[in-house]
């Protein structure tokens, strides 16, 4: 069995990536619908 220092070191090196790809899925995310927005709403107009 690993030591939970191993644990720790293991799951932070994978954790940090998914971290950061999930941070800038929710960024493009953000992104993209309040620029659709924009466009319905300039559209309504």
């Amino acid at each position: 069995m690993s030591s939970p220092e191993e644990l720790t070191y293991i799951v932070g090196r994978w954790l940090r990536p998914v971290v950061a790809v999930l941070y800038l899925v929710r960024r493009l995310k953000a992104v993209s619908i309040s620029s659709r927005e924009q466009v319905s709403t300039a559209a309504h107009q």
